[in-house]
C-alpha cells in the first residue's frame, strides 16, 4: 500500500526498515516519551516483522505505515488499527524520528491517512492514547480534531 502527500510517501513496512526504526527508537528524545527502554535489535526486528505481517492480513484491519521522505528514507510511522476488519472505530498512532520533529511531517502524514481511512475504511470514530506529559502528541491530536476524553485518551468522531 502507498499513499502520497505533498512531501511524503506512506507505505507498508519492509524488513529492511528495521535498522532505521531501531536507530530512531533508541534516541534519547524519542525515549523521553516512551514508557519502555530502547529496543534491542531483536525487538526492533520483531516490531517491523509484526507490521509487515499486518500488511499481508486478509481482510486487513491494521494500517500502520512507514512515513518516508520522497527519497525513501523512513522517518517514522503512523497508522490506524481496527480490532477487527469490520469495525468502524480504530486506534490512531504516530511516531517520528526526533530529527524530523517540528517540520509538520506528523500532521501532514496523519491528516492524509485519516482522510483516506474515513473515506476508504468507513471509520466512524478514531481514538488516540498518549502519555499526559507528551504535549507534542496532544497538540498533534488536537490539530487533527481529536478531543480530550480523559488524561491520555483523545477521540475523534468521523463525518
Amino acid at each position: 500500500m502507498r499513499l502520497r502527500t505533498e512531501r511524503l510517501i506512506l507505505r507498508d513496512f519492509q524488513p529492511e526498515d528495521t535498522a532505521t526504526v531501531l536507530a530512531y527508537q533508541s534516541k534519547p528524545a524519542y525515549l523521553e516519551h516512551s514508557a519502555r527502554p530502547a529496543p534491542t535489535e531483536e525487538e526492533a526486528r520483531a516490531f517491523v516483522d509484526m507490521l509487515c505481517r499486518w500488511a499481508e492480513e486478509q481482510p486487513r484491519s491494521k494500517y500502520q505505515l512507514a512515513i518516508t521522505l520522497d527519497g525513501g528514507q523512513v522517518i517514522g510511522t503512523c497508522g490506524v488499527r481496527k480490532a477487527a476488519p469490520d469495525d468502524t472505530v480504530a486506534e490512531y498512532g504516530c511516531e517520528l524520528d526526533p530529527a524530523f520533529w517540528r517540520h509538520g511531517y506528523a500532521l501532514e502524514a496523519s491528516r492524509h491517512l485519516l482522510t483516506w481511512s474515513i473515506a476508504t475504511l468507513g471509520l466512524r470514530g478514531v481514538f488516540a492514547l498518549t502519555r499526559p506529559e507528551n504535549r507534542a502528541a496532544i497538540r498533534l491530536a488536537e490539530a487533527l480534531g481529536f478531543r480530550r476524553i480523559e488524561d491520555g485518551r483523545y477521540e475523534r468522531t468521523c463525518p
